[in-house]
């Protein structure tokens, strides 16, 4: 069973749209990082424009339903999960609602699962987590440098006591961000310990594992039985690369961490098809059965298919 843990945004040209243009768009830095000469955006009406013309562009991107479905079946992906977030309170941009996300999954419940997106700043987050999951959605995304939250502030912990109490996986961002408007360091591998020494038995996706703080972050693995890491955000190709950093998950992650694992594409971020992804992570110097492991048998047993 192959699961691809997050695909990307549910695949509807408005909700696709609104994901891609808060990176490219609203998030000073990232088009400065990733599309080359751009000089940092200074006015709120230069981060405004850049907003409007990222929303244009990413409609254009965006696939259709059948689209993400034959994607799936070319990467013969069992099942993959799609998401939404929220931050608006922070960036002050709309985003999907997770109604639109419960839909999608509800036309097919056999091929994909879906995650909320939930604003730690609204006052009765809590709820919008019961609602979440009741409406058939599987666990919860959080982005603390979107959100301007520390992972272990108390308007952040609300929500991981009801997951915990739901028995609900929660998706938490790590490593890296590129924001200029956001500690460099908000998604390190200790806060994540913190977090899990709070809610024991909370299961908690480090999403990106916590890159460059790999080590640090398997070493949060290790300690936490309800920790995992993803491979999202990263093409697997480049983890055999002299000092990519990527070292300690190969050693680690083909022992004893190997139940602990999962592959996601977040194809959209990268602009490579999940079906190459799967293919990059076949390639790499681990156990066969650990690769079966990674690929899916790790995120079933997460999400309760196995």
């Amino acid at each position: 069973m192959i699961v691809d843990l997050l695909a990307g945004a549910v695949p509807d040209d408005e909700a696709f749209a609104l994901s891609e243009a808060v990176t490219l768009g609203r998030l000073r830095g990232y088009a400065e990082h990733f599309g080359g000469d751009l000089e940092p955006a200074r006015t709120h009406d230069e981060v405004t424009a850049r907003w409007a013309d990222a929303k244009k562009a990413a409609v254009e991107r965006a696939p259709s339903e059948a689209e993400f479905l034959a994607m799936l079946d070319d990467g013969g992906i069992d099942l993959a999960g799609v998401y939404t977030e929220a931050f608006g309170s922070r960036l002050g941009v709309p985003t999907a609602g997770n109604g639109l996300v419960a839909d999608f999954v509800a036309r097919h419940p056999s091929r994909v699962v879906g995650f909320a997106g939930i604003d730690p700043w609204e006052p009765d987050a809590p709820r919008l987590v019961d609602e979440a999951v009741e409406s058939g959605l599987s666990g919860v995304v959080l982005s603390p440098f979107k959100q301007q939250l520390l992972p272990e502030d108390p308007r952040m912990t609300r929500i991981y006591g009801r997951c915990e109490a739901l028995g609900v996986p929660v998706l938490l961002h790590t490593g890296i961000n590129w924001s200029l408007d956001a500690a460099y360091d908000v998604g390190h591998p200790r806060h994540v310990d913190a977090v899990a020494r709070a809610f024991p038995d909370l299961k908690l996706v480090a999403l990106h594992a916590g890159w460059p703080w790999v080590e640090d972050m398997l070493m949060v693995a290790w300690r936490h039985r309800h920790v995992y890491v993803d491979l999202s955000a990263h093409r697997p190709r480049t983890f055999t690369r002299p000092d990519s950093g990527w070292g300690p998950l190969l050693r680690l992650g083909n022992r004893q961490l190997a139940d602990r694992v999962l592959f996601a594409s977040t194809w959209t971020l990268l602009g490579v098809p999940p079906a190459r992804l799967i293919e990059e992570v076949r390639a790499l110097p681990l156990d066969d059965a650990v690769i079966d492991r990674w690929l899916g048998g790790n995120a079933a047993r997460l999400l309760g298919r196995a």
